[in-house]
């Protein structure tokens, strides 16, 4: 199969039968199994949701983000993905530190209370 658009008839016919062929003698070795069908002891999964409310800190970060978001959508000027939105407001979610400035007071607080937790153990 020719990923060519332009190709000829013929080449795209060939391609198409070279690829039957290949998954024909690839097809015997390929083990897909499922892990319920191989693991029967296995209990079934549980997830738990706990909500928690946002420090100070990320309630702040959650609204800069949101105002130059609607501040960029208004003029226009710049794209934002929804999926980078969306990673960035995880981000706040799980630590403040991630999205934080180096230069912020706060991030080198942090920064020396990692580091010393981490030395001390």
């Amino acid at each position: 199969m020719s990923r060519d658009p332009k190709s000829a008839t013929k080449d795209q016919e060939a391609g198409a039968l070279a690829m039957e062929s290949l998954h024909r003698q690839v097809l015997p070795f390929l083990l897909r199994r499922m892990k319920e069908d191989v693991l029967n002891d296995l209990p079934p999964k549980i997830i738990q949701d706990y909500y928690c409310a946002l420090t100070p800190l990320q309630k702040q970060l959650y609204e800069q983000y949101s105002e130059n978001v609607e501040s960029a959508d208004l003029k226009s000027e710049s794209e934002v993905h929804v999926f980078q939105s969306l990673q960035f407001l995880r981000k706040i979610c799980n630590h403040p530190i991630l999205v934080l400035p180096k230069t912020h007071e706060m991030y080198l607080s942090w920064s020396v209370r990692t580091v010393t937790l981490t030395v001390g153990n």
